[in-house]
């Protein structure tokens, strides 16, 4: 078996995931006998029914049902460890492969070259209208990427315990954090559709904004992934350590947390960050103030627009005043 392709699945019921398997289904001039689908149902009640599933005559399809709610994550982990395919892709169950030579080419590619880490662009979906994603800027999705089974097995390449939400962020940053950046192979062409679906994880309502629902993931994510790469000896670990801090600490600050029942909770994480800084105070210090700045101003705008902030309260001299008591690093 040459493709494994991983599906979650929560609340996608027929109708929805029906559009993911039709793109894969009407593929054109692959061989199918080397692809197969596994599709982990995260404990929920929408099952896909046999009939259902069969009525995709050129797909081979798994369907499992995990025996808690997971997460993403590691449902897509579970697909993982039951399957044994050369190369593995993860696909969401609300989004489609970009057309119908999408598999043709990715085979093609990888039959071809066998890549550690394959990096297409992806078509992502907005109100208003469509924004195809190149090379490196797709690095945050997990989209539109296809692995091999070997490279993540020997790099200790999971989805993590128990990050449930971001859990995207730590396998990516993982994989980045230990290939050589000459193994990545970059194909420059969309295989990929990310779809809007405001019923998704994502996407679902809450009373504040989405990431401060999820701060305690977002948090931790910092501590684990750092510590993963630190095992690993990644030479991008402090880049990342301190990039993490500054990620919390502009977020904490920003209009995101400017509510008063989020007080409480923004001053526990602002203490934890106190103590966290404390830990990590000696790479500010080797990385010298000039690249501390530009990690400042990468993370300031990767965070505004991602997470649509309209004001933060305080900047890096404030930071350099609350953390490092303005002392020459």
């Amino acid at each position: 078996m040459i493709l494994d392709i991983i599906i979650p699945q929560y609340k996608e019921d027929e109708s929805v995931i029906k559009n993911l398997l039709n793109s894969i289904n009407d593929q054109k001039n692959v061989d199918f006998s080397q692809i197969k689908l596994t599709i982990v149902n995260d404990k929920s009640d929408c099952l896909l029914s046999d009939k259902f599933l069969k009525s995709f005559n050129n797909l081979d399809i798994t369907f499992m049902i995990n025996d808690r709610n997971t997460g993403p994550g590691l449902a897509r982990q579970k697909g993982f460890d039951n399957t044994n395919g050369l190369f593995v892709m993860f696909c969401d169950s609300d989004d489609e492969l970009y057309d119908s030579n999408t598999l043709s080419i990715i085979m093609d590619f990888i039959t071809k070259y066998e890549p550690d880490y394959l990096v297409t662009n992806i078509s992502v979906e907005r109100e208003n209208g469509n924004e195809i994603k190149k090379g490196k800027d797709t690095f945050p999705w997990m989209h539109g990427k296809v692995y091999k089974r070997e490279f993540l097995i020997n790099n200790d390449i999971r989805f993590h315990e128990r990050i449930r939400h971001v859990e995207d962020a730590y396998f990516t940053t993982s994989i980045i954090g230990v290939i050589d950046e000459k193994n990545i192979s970059f194909l420059d062409v969309p295989t990929y559709k990310w779809k809007a679906n405001k019923e998704s994880l994502t996407r679902a309502k809450y009373k504040h904004h989405y990431l401060v629902e999820i701060f305690d993931d977002f948090y931790n994510l910092s501590l684990d992934l750092y510590e993963f790469l630190k095992k690993k000896n990644s030479k991008i670990k402090m880049n990342y350590a301190i990039s993490s801090i500054f990620g919390i600490y502009l977020v904490l600050n920003s209009d995101l947390f400017d509510y008063p029942d989020l007080e409480e909770k923004k001053n526990l994480y602002l203490n934890k960050l106190h103590e966290l800084v404390k830990k990590r105070r000696n790479m500010f210090v080797i990385y010298g103030k000039d690249k501390v700045e530009k990690i400042y101003e990468i993370e300031f705008r990767e965070i505004v627009k991602r997470n649509g902030i309209k004001t933060i309260s305080k900047d890096l001299n404030d930071f350099y005043a609350e953390y490092l008591q303005n002392k020459e690093f």
